[in-house]
């Protein structure tokens, strides 16, 4: 009796180990995170010759479906007339509006140099999960003087 209440103990004491570790791993695992993704003119397609730069903070959970992001940018040829999340295309390559961020109706809120955050829900039908994991999304800035983008920053993103 006293060797099947250890046995039992044990494999209880394991199972909670076990069971305690999947479940830290799959909270870390959860979340992706992007620091500091430069934006520049190098990166819009066709490349752009400009002075100005920025950078995108981005994070993605797997459990709210949401991607969010700040865009910090300095140092444009004007105001910023438009700005857009855009996919699916690596670098490199162009794409598609998938999220307008703010177009000439409201550019006037933004300076040349300034900072946006916004959301994005994947929502796995126009959106997929993969696909932001992948980094096949994009953010740039127009302005008047640059209509197509002046800068751009691929949304790359990494396990937390």
């Amino acid at each position: 009796m006293k060797w099947m209440k250890l046995t039992a103990c044990t494999v209880f004491l394991f199972s909670f180990i076990v069971i305690s570790c999947e479940l830290d791993d799959i909270t870390e695992d959860g979340f992706f995170v992007g620091n500091a993704l430069p934006m520049n003119g190098a990166q819009e397609t066709p490349p752009v010759t400009t002075a100005a730069t920025g950078t995108i903070d981005a994070t993605y959970s797997i459990y709210t479906k949401v991607l969010t992001y700040t865009v910090n940018w300095s140092g444009l040829s004007g105001l910023p007339v438009a700005a857009h999340v855009h996919g699916l295309a690596t670098q490199g390559y162009a794409a598609g509006i998938v999220q307008p961020m703010w177009t000439a109706a409201n550019a006037v809120l933004y300076p040349a140099s300034g900072k946006y955050t916004g959301s994005l829900f994947v929502d796995g039908v126009n959106i997929r999960e993969e696909n932001i994991l992948a980094g096949a999304y994009y953010i740039n800035l127009h302005t008047a003087a640059k209509p197509n983008g002046e800068i751009r920053g691929q949304i790359i993103l990494t396990r937390k």
